[in-house]
C-alpha cells in the first residue's frame, strides 16, 4: 500500500544524509531520483545532504540544475574501479561526522557505499533506510553473480538485514525483498518528479535540427542505459516484423553504452535491415533531454526488469505516451489510458507497437495529456518527500508508523 497523505511539515528539522555511489552521469536513473528527493525535502525545511563519488565540478552543476542549496552534494574521490565506488575519504568522513545526522537513506546497493552505511549504523545506533532501486530483482541478481556474492559476504548481507527499513518503489519490488529473505519493515513509495519538470517546455525543433531529423519523421524514443537488461533486441525484432508499417518512423536510442551492448544492437539492426529506422545519439542531459521529449511521439521501454524507472515518470510528465513491458510496475499506464504494457516477448511487443504506430497523432497527444495529469496528481516529488519524512520520523520514534510501511 502506497501512502499518500496531505501536506505535512515537521516542527523539528531533520538532518538527513542521502548516501549513493553517484548522482551525476554515472548514476543513470538513481541520480535523478535522489536529486529530486533531496530538493523536495529541502523545500520542507530539512537539512539534507548527498554524499557521492562524483567529481566536484559536476556536483556544483547538478546543484544549480536541480535548485538545490549550495554545497548540498559533497563529493569524495574513489580508489580503484569506478563501479565499486570505494572511497577511503568518504569512510573517514562518516567516522568523523557520524553524530551530525539523524538518519542515512542509502540509494543503490552492491558497492562499497554500503560499508559506510554499515559502519555508521553500528557507531551511532541510528536508523538506516536502504533503497535498492531494482537491484534485488531476480533478473538483476543473475548478472555478475560472483561479484554480488562477494559483496554479500563482505558487507551487503549485514547492511540489508540490519537496515531499519527497506524502501521499495513498488509492491513488486517489495515482493522481491521478501523472496530474497529480508524480514525488515518495508516502505512502499515510488519515485517522484519535480514541479519544474512538469512546467518546463522543450524545443522540438532544436532537437530535430541537432540530430538531422525531418519534420515528417515520426519518433519513438528510448532513454536509459544501453544494456542487456533493457530488452532492446526484443524491440528491434518486433520492429523488423513491422518494417513496412514503420516507413515514416525512427527509433531514437539515447544513453550510455554499457558492456559494449550498443555494438551488439547495431549488428542486430544491420542484420534486420533496420539501419534507416534506428539512430543512436548518446546520452542526453538537462535541456537536451527535455527537447527530446518535446519532439517524440512515443516512449519505449522493453525491459526484462525494472524498479520504478524515472524515465517513465519523465516521459509521462512531458506528455509522451508509453509503450513498455510489464517489467514496469505501473499498471496505471493502461488504466489511465496513457500507453501500452506488454508481456516480455517479441510477439507481444510487436502487437502493441503495431497498434501504437497506427494510432493518430491527436490520439497519442491525448494519451500524453492523461499521463501528465496522472503524474501531477500522484507522483509529484513534494508529496513523496513528505511521506518519507513521516517514515523517518517514525523510525526516530517521533511519529506513528505510516500506512505505507508493513512488517
Amino acid at each position: 500500500m502506497v501512502c499518500y497523505q496531505g501536506e505535512y511539515r515537521l516542527k523539528t528539522q531533520l538532518r538527513i544524509l542521502h548516501l549513493t555511489s553517484y548522482v551525476g552521469k554515472r548514476s543513470f536513473g538513481i541520480g535523478s531520483a535522489v536529486l529530486n528527493l533531496a530538493r523536495g525535502q529541502q523545500v520542507l525545511g530539512h537539512r539534507v545532504e548527498i554524499w557521492s563519488c562524483d567529481v566536484k565540478e559536476e556536483a556544483r552543476y547538478l546543484e544549480q540544475e536541480n535548485n538545490l542549496l549550495p554545497n548540498t552534494i559533497r563529493t569524495f574521490p574513489i580508489f580503484g574501479p569506478s563501479r565499486l565506488a570505494y572511497s577511503p575519504k568518504l569512510e573517514r568522513a562518516i567516522a568523523q561526522q557520524a553524530d551530525e545526522y539523524d538518519l542515512i537513506h542509502q540509494h543503490g546497493i552492491w558497492t562499497a557505499i554500503s560499508r559506510s552505511t554499515n559502519y555508521w549504523r553500528v557507531k551511532t545506533g541510528k536508523p538506516t533506510v536502504i533503497a535498492p532501486h531494482g537491484s534485488l530483482d531476480s533478473w538483476t541478481l543473475r548478472r555478475s553473480m560472483w561479484k554480488k556474492r562477494f559483496a554479500m559476504l563482505c558487507y551487503e548481507r549485514e547492511n540489508l538485514h540490519k537496515a531499519s527499513c527497506l524502501h521499495a518503489l513498488s509492491s513488486c519490488e517489495a515482493d522481491g525483498f521478501r523472496a530474497f529473505g529480508l524480514k525488515n519493515p518495508i516502505a512502499i513509495l515510488p519515485n517522484g518528479i519535480s514541479e519544474e519538470w512538469l512546467r518546463q517546455r522543450g524545443d522540438a525543433r532544436a532537437f530535430r535540427e541537432r540530430f538531422r531529423l525531418s519534420d515528417e519523421t515520426r519518433l519513438m524514443f528510448f532513454l536509459g542505459r544501453i544494456t542487456p537488461k533493457k530488452g532492446l533486441p526484443l524491440l528491434l525484432r518486433a520492429m523488423s516484423a513491422l518494417r513496412y508499417d514503420l516507413k515514416n518512423w525512427k527509433l531514437i536510442i539515447a544513453g550510455v553504452n554499457e558492456f559494449g551492448h550498443q555494438n551488439e544492437l547495431e549488428s542486430i539492426a544491420f542484420k534486420l535491415s533496420l539501419e534507416s529506422h534506428v539512430q543512436f545519439i548518446g546520452p542526453l542531459y538537462g535541456q537536451s533531454k527535455r527537447d527530446a521529449f518535446a519532439a517524440v511521439d512515443l516512449f519505449v521501454l522493453p525491459s526484462y526488469s525494472e524498479g520504478a524507472p524515472v524515465a517513465i515518470l519523465e516521459a509521462l510528465g512531458a506528455g509522451v505516451p508509453i509503450l513498455a513491458t510489464c517489467a514496469t510496475p505501473w499498471r496505471e499506464i493502461v488504466t489511465n489510458g496513457c500507453g501500452w504494457l506488454t508481456d516480455i516477448s517479441v510477439a507481444a511487443i510487436r502487437q502493441a507497437l503495431h497498434e501504437a504506430i497506427h494510432t493518430p497523432r491527436d490520439v497519442l497527444r491525448d494519451m500524453g495529456r492523461r499521463g501528465k495529469a496522472l503524474i501531477a496528481k500522484k507522483y509529484k516529488i513534494n508529496s513523496i518527500a513528505e511521506q518519507l519524512i513521516l517514515i523517518y520520523s517514525w523510525l526516530l520514534g517521533r511519529k506513528e508508523k505510516p500506512s505505507c510501511v508493513f512488517n
